[in-house]
């Protein structure tokens, strides 16, 4: 499992091909024959995506084909918990931290720079660290990030 890709950018990864910064990302998801590309999702990130019918949709294409992860809402929901808890976050996404955590992911698609700083923390995500795909030139992390 790698990617957790953010609400606030959730439209322009998994519904839009051509968006100059996350069409890579999407046609990765969509169309690469050999990736090993996956969302994971669960918890409070699972309820945001429920927002937008085009979202599920879409996501369940990835479910069919295997890309995409639904982690246990239990378990991400009590590790968020722990992580508001530590009050480590400066963020008001604990919910996201909570589901690289419980699902091992280590790629963050977002647009949230206190997010980001969060997720690159070594406190909250550490083992591997946390990296952060904001824009099209950070294409290489899908390679390096998801093996």
């Amino acid at each position: 499992m790698c990617l957790i890709v953010d609400n606030n950018v959730r439209d322009r990864v998994l519904v839009h091909s051509d968006d100059p910064e996350f069409g890579q990302l999407h046609n990765e998801l969509f169309l690469g024959k050999n990736s090993k590309l996956k969302v994971v999702y669960g918890g409070k990130l699972a309820e945001e995506y429920r927002e937008s019918r085009t979202v599920i949709h879409r996501l369940a294409q990835l479910v069919r084909a295997g890309r995409a992860v639904h982690c246990d809402d239990a378990q991400v929901n009590a590790e968020e918990e722990r992580v508001e808890a530590a009050g480590l976050c400066s963020s008001d996404d604990p919910h996201v931290i909570a589901l690289a955590r419980v699902s091992r992911a280590r790629l963050l698609c977002s647009e949230d720079q206190q997010l980001r700083s969060d997720f690159k923390n070594k406190s909250l995500v550490d083992e591997p660290r946390g990296k952060v795909y904001s824009r099209g030139s950070h294409a290489r992390l899908i390679r390096t990030c998801c093996r």
